[in-house]
């Protein structure tokens, strides 16, 4: 190691000595050297921005696999790697300015504790019979690493070395000036030494101009959150200030002048490769601003919550709570609450994570709604329950934020499904194992659950059967208020949200297709992927703007697309299976890579729904098969008659409690509230 600094100073020494000789100035040698460095250093910093570029640009499909892989962190590296090496993106490329940083000054510090060698230029027999004269010398340390200085000093004030050879080194170091603007650079700055306090505090200043520079324009720091650039910028400010009180001024004058230099590579870069041509700031900034208008929300909301969770556990003896993720999740417990309150005096505590559910403006008298969402209240919450029975269509309990009762084991934790899904593929590993009773949608729901409890040597949970509430209140709705027919008919393309959808791997094909064959197309693509990637709507809205037949649907606040549409198309969206059994119309399910949040899926011996099911509501093609996508929709309306038989027999067949599966619910819940069960 020691070989390898003595190389470092002995380059990064050769380029100070010429700096000095063409200056004549110490200290504008060491801003001399520091401007190459950064121009030595130019090559690099390109490379760092196209990787930077490449990082910002991967940011939506990184979020992507976080929600994918949010419990099996192995499979999220591994498909994070693998997105890294698709796109040519190398993580720990970011590391080197931090290493060249590093080398750069501890080299810089060896050179200004080395004037004799890298200043005047002596050789090392010269700068040998020096160190040996100044051990000699009375209280000196011999092992001091600054002892060229210590030497300079000593022969400054007066002191002769009487050694004939060293006379005309002697006289070179009189003359020698290692002051800048009256500031010696060979002393460490300290609080007592009061001109060169200027070199910590404008290395702070320094830092602090670099930090709120490329804040503005780099391309990695612009999309970082407000808080993050600030923390940095403060940590910044103190290491600067902090490191200069421990070196010597000169290195200092290199840290001013590098954090200076900096901000000028920053702009070079910019203008050689602007991250404009390559990043959507707008759509960054939206981000931005809708995290930051979540987070005042929360703070305007902050009040109220407290206030709700204090009233919350002023209840004395709560025998039942529902809990909703968001606003529109009451849709999924209204009509079994809503026979609660027509057969009981049972007295319901509901709590919602959204400030503005609909639910506050709105409820059954016997309803109590709550607002809590922070986790600051929320976690305490579930932790200190104490009630008889806590229903939830959030999966997962116990695995996450959200665990049992550690005050209560009596309660009684009910799970009820919001879509018609496969408990084995469309739900994580072991996300039921927590409940103590679950109502089941359909037969293969129960029997993938007692096949996984068997697997995973769970405990056995109570399985009711109970339906699908939401679907029961769609078919009713439906058929009060049916939709006229279409002419010419209506195709409604509603992809799920995962890599690979039909929006990324074949919606424009379909629209063009189904739109020159005369049919109206409207793409209602997934509403979490518009909120990630409105920039791919945006051009997709300006692409068919001229064309009448085709709509994209980006406001989601109505539905009666989806009822009114005479054909489905998706890919493995739950939404095909209401849609199919709500209006007894067929669906065009596209082969794009499964959607699979349960790697141990095919262990269960019970066929996923979400498989099994497709062909017996409409048709399965492959994405090469498209290209007769308009014949393929007009084979499937033209056999409407037959695909309304198959699809009422596949809701028979999968399906529980049809028109009565609210009445099965809330029947159970009232019985586990009384404990008649």
């Amino acid at each position: 190691m020691h070989r390898i600094m003595n190389i470092l100073y002995l380059l990064l020494g050769s380029v100070m000595l010429f700096c000095f000789r063409l200056t004549g100035s110490y200290g504008l040698s060491i801003i001399i050297f520091t401007l190459l460095t950064k121009l030595l250093l130019f090559p690099l910093a390109l490379l760092l921005q196209r990787n930077a570029i490449k990082m910002v640009q991967l940011m939506p499909e990184q979020h992507k696999l976080k929600i994918k892989y949010i419990d099996d962190k192995d499979a999220y590296t591994d498909a994070q790697l693998a997105l890294y090496k698709k796109h040519g993106y190398h993580p720990l490329l970011d590391l080197i300015p931090l290493a060249v940083q590093i080398i750069l000054v501890l080299g810089v510090v060896g050179v200004i504790y080395r004037p004799l060698s890298y200043a005047l230029g002596m050789d090392s027999g010269l700068t040998e019979t020096f160190r040996r004269w100044f051990v000699l010398l009375p209280n000196v340390n011999p092992e001091d690493h600054a002892w060229q200085i210590e030497v300079i000093r000593q022969i400054k004030h007066g002191t002769v070395t009487g050694n004939p050879v060293l006379a005309d080194a002697e006289q070179a170091i009189r003359s020698l000036n290692l002051h800048f603007l009256g500031l010696d650079l060979t002393q460490r700055p300290s609080l007592a030494a009061e001109p060169l306090l200027l070199i910590p505090v404008f290395a702070g200043i320094s830092a602090w101009l670099m930090c709120a520079f490329q804040n503005r324009i780099n391309v990695l720091q612009r999309v970082q959150p407000a808080w993050n650039r600030i923390g940095v910028m403060l940590i910044s400010i103190t290491i600067s200030v902090y490191f200069a009180f421990l070196v010597p001024a000169g290195v200092g004058l290199y840290w001013i002048f590098g954090n200076l230099f900096s901000m000028l590579s920053t702009a070079a870069v910019n203008a050689v490769m602007p991250p404009k041509k390559y990043v959507d700031f707008a759509y960054l900034k939206q981000l931005e601003q809708e995290q930051k208008q979540a987070e005042e929300r929360r703070r305007a909301s902050r009040k109220r919550e407290r206030e709700d969770y204090k009233r919350f556990f002023a209840v004395k003896n709560m025998q039942l709570m529902f809990y909703s993720e968001a606003n529109g999740y009451y849709k999924y417990f209204k009509s079994m609450i809503e026979y609660i309150c027509a057969h009981s005096d049972i007295p319901i505590h509901y709590v919602t994570s959204d400030p503005n559910d609909k639910l506050f403006s709105q409820h059954p008298e016997q309803l109590h709604p709550y607002y809590i969402s922070s986790e600051q209240y929320l976690i305490p919450l579930f932790m200190k329950l104490d009630c008889d029975v806590c229903v939830m269509t959030m999966p997962d309990l116990e695995k996450y934020h959200i665990k049992r009762s550690r005050v209560s084991k009596k309660i009684e934790y009910v799970y009820t499904d919001h879509a018609l899904g496969s408990a084995a593929m469309t739900y994580r590993k072991h996300a039921f194992d927590w409940f103590d009773t679950v109502f089941c949608t359909g037969v293969e729901f129960r029997d993938a659950i007692r096949e996984m409890e068997t697997l995973y040597g769970t405990p056995q949970k109570r399985l009711v059967e109970a339906g699908y509430p939401l679907l029961d209140d769609m078919i009713r709705a439906y058929r009060e208020n049916t939709p006229p027919a279409n002419d010419p008919p209506h195709i409604l393309i509603a992809p799920s949200w995962h890599p690979d959808n039909i929006v990324d791997s074949c919606a424009e094909q379909l629209l063009d297709a189904l739109s020159a064959a005369g049919y109206t197309v409207t793409l209602r693509p997934h509403p979490q992927q518009v909120r990630l990637e409105p920039e791919k709507f945006a051009l997709l809205k300006d692409k068919y703007q001229a064309n009448d037949n085709i709509e994209i649907q980006t406001d989601f606040s109505s539905t009666d697309s989806v009822w009114a549409a005479d054909l489905l198309i998706s890919d493995w969206s739950s939404i095909a299976f209401e849609y199919a059994f709500t209006t007894l119309k067929p669906v065009l399910f596209i082969e794009t890579p499964m959607k699979v949040m349960n790697p141990d899926y095919d262990k269960i011996a019970t066929q996923p729904i979400t498989i099994t099911m497709r062909s017996e509501v409409g048709k399965v093609v492959k994405p090469d098969a498209l290209a007769d996508a308009a014949n393929i929709v007009s084979e499937m309306l033209a056999a409407r008659d037959a695909y309304r038989e198959s699809i009422r027999a596949a809701y028979d067949k999968h399906v529980y409690n049809h028109g009565n599966s609210a009445i099965v619910s809330g029947r159970y819940i009232i019985k586990a509230v009384r404990h008649e069960l």
